[in-house]
């Protein structure tokens, strides 16, 4: 038995008012305020941050836009520009890229990060890692950060602002983590308290979804701040991220993730399509290899329902294909370090051909 260990649970306010809690929560580091953003999700949000941030007493010192992917050499140039300055906290404005980019520089300048989400499509605003790129875009490392952001602020009105699409692939991205979790927990290990808490706590990223997913969708087109909506929301972006920091690093990981990664070797899937999008596709390739008949068919009715794939041909992809390097690469992600019981090339080949077959 460990002779200590520590959980961080994420902190979150969320509403059309989650601002008006800048100084509860900010003013216990200070009064500086360094913020890093994403271009688009600053545009739409400024006229709600700024104001929130000067009437809680807090002074921005810089606003940094992070550029266009999670990169090391972003890292340096933005801890180049805010070296210089005295800053007490990082506010990081943006997608989850963004996002991850603002708690690097947090973790390296030992700041406090807080969080505002433009898109509702991960769970990097709550979690204690950072996915990290190459300069060309294709996966390099996953970062382990010393701790969570210290508090994550929910604004519906400003992920309504962003195409609907993201909350879409942030539904098929979270009910990922719920499937992955449960099997690669049944391996038969002792759970300890933190991970049998962080997989019950995952249940949250698959039945609501199921059951109200399609109606936020529905809400968010229509630009409605609805229950569904916020419950979607904090099911996208809080539900799994009290998984990812709750579970040992063996439960974090499974099939729909590293098909994903897999599945970058096609250049059109980078291309096309969003990355919960295409875990969405792995997570109903997980079940069939489980052979876990009752949650792959509610799985696939929503995804069914609500346009995410359910076929290879969703993805611009055909059956025909023998999906060698694609495999291999599946295999040899760090997403399948731990499996519940040996899995092959084989086994998951034959699942995506079964799924072609399955109907529901």
């Amino acid at each position: 038995m460990n002779r200590r260990t520590s959980i961080y649970l994420p902190q979150f306010t969320v509403g059309e008012d989650a601002f008006s809690a800048f100084g509860d929560e900010m003013r216990k580091y200070g009064t500086r305020v360094a913020v890093v953003y994403g271009e688009k999700a600053w545009n739409a949000s400024k006229s709600y941050v700024l104001p929130a941030l000067q009437a809680a007493g807090l002074t921005v010192t810089a606003e940094v836009l992070y550029g266009k992917d999670t990169t090391f050499e972003n890292v340096e140039r933005i801890l180049a520009i805010l070296g210089s300055q005295e800053i007490h906290m990082i506010l990081a404005v943006g997608g989850g890229k963004c996002i991850d980019t603002g708690k690097v520089i947090g973790d390296r300048m030992g700041k406090a990060v807080f969080t505002v989400p433009s898109i509702a499509s991960n769970c990097a605003p709550v979690t204690k890692i950072s996915i990290m790129y190459h300069k060309d875009g294709s996966f390099r490392e996953i970062v382990k950060l010393k701790s969570v952001p210290s508090h994550c602020f929910i604004d519906p009105r400003i992920i309504l602002a962003a195409p609907a699409k993201y909350l879409w692939a942030g539904i098929g991205d979270a009910m990922a983590k719920n499937v992955e979790s449960e099997w690669s927990a049944k391996a038969g290990e002792h759970l300890d308290f933190g991970s049998e808490f962080g997989i019950t706590a995952g249940n949250m990223c698959f039945f609501p979804m199921v059951r109200e997913g399609k109606q936020a969708l529905e809400d968010a087109k229509a630009g409605k701040v609805s229950e569904a909506l916020v419950n979607t929301i904090l099911n996208v972006v809080v539900a799994p991220g009290v998984t990812s920091v709750s579970v040992q690093p063996d439960y974090n990981g499974g099939v729909a993730h590293a098909l994903f990664y897999g599945l970058t070797k096609r250049k059109s899937i980078e291309k096309n399509h969003l990355h919960g999008e295409v875990v969405s596709y792995g997570t109903l390739v997980n079940l069939i290899l489980d052979q876990n008949w009752d949650k792959l068919q509610r799985a696939y009715e929503l995804n069914r329902s609500i346009g995410l794939p359910v076929c290879l041909a969703d993805l611009e992809l055909d059956r025909s294909d023998s999906f060698e390097d694609v495999l291999e690469a599946t295999l040899a992600n760090q997403e399948l370090t731990h499996t519940p019981y040996p899995v092959t090339k084989e086994m998951i080949y034959h699942a995506i051909q079964e799924l072609e077959d399955y109907k529901g």
